[in-house]
């Protein structure tokens, strides 16, 4: 099956998680994606423990630079390398990653907001998402805020995620343990 979780609201990437906890718990073997993201986060650090813990039952891995890339200036260096990064990512270590671990989910966190931005082809991102749809054996989540229609008409579950009230109107930005 493939899950969309896209929109203005917090939550998508938890959402995910949410998922990876669950199918771990299912003995399922997993891997994350994050796009667009250094590693840093807390949810990398605590994945990367469990990959220790589990070690061929998920695999994280980050496709981004330190910092991020910002939507109004594509042509700037930041932007220029995820795209190198993603493009190179998907024809050369994807294909093999996914014959190695044999995943029954995988994450690809912030690949919406990606390709949106056209740091990553959409055709070679149906390509690779058309794999899942409908599969009773290998799933895959895609997050972002803005997800592709292409993508949301290919997948088997769409929810938007909508902010109603947020802190980050209050002046609290990337709180540790809430947002990073």
């Amino acid at each position: 099956m493939l899950l969309v979780y896209y929109g203005k609201g917090k939550g998508k990437t938890t959402a995910a998680l949410g998922i990876v906890l669950r199918a771990l718990g299912r003995g399922w073997r997993v891997v994350v994606i994050q796009f667009m993201k250094s590693g840093v986060s807390g949810e990398t650090r605590f994945l990367r423990s469990l990959s220790r813990t589990y070690r061929k039952r998920i695999h994280v891995i980050n496709v981004g630079v330190e910092g991020f890339v910002n939507p109004e200036n594509l042509g700037d260096f930041r932007a220029s390398a995820t795209m190198a990064l993603i493009y190179g990512f998907f024809k050369e270590v994807y294909p093999s990653l996914m014959r190695r671990s044999r995943p029954n989910l995988v994450v690809f966190d912030e690949l919406g907001i990606a390709s949106h931005m056209g740091l990553v082809d959409e055709g070679l991102l149906i390509d690779v998402l058309r794999k899942f749809v409908s599969n009773p054996r290998r799933h895959a989540v895609i997050t972002g805020r803005y997800v592709p229609r292409t993508v949301k008409d290919l997948a088997d579950l769409v929810t938007e995620v909508r902010e109603v009230k947020h802190y980050y109107k209050k002046g609290f930005v990337n709180i540790e343990g809430l947002d990073v």
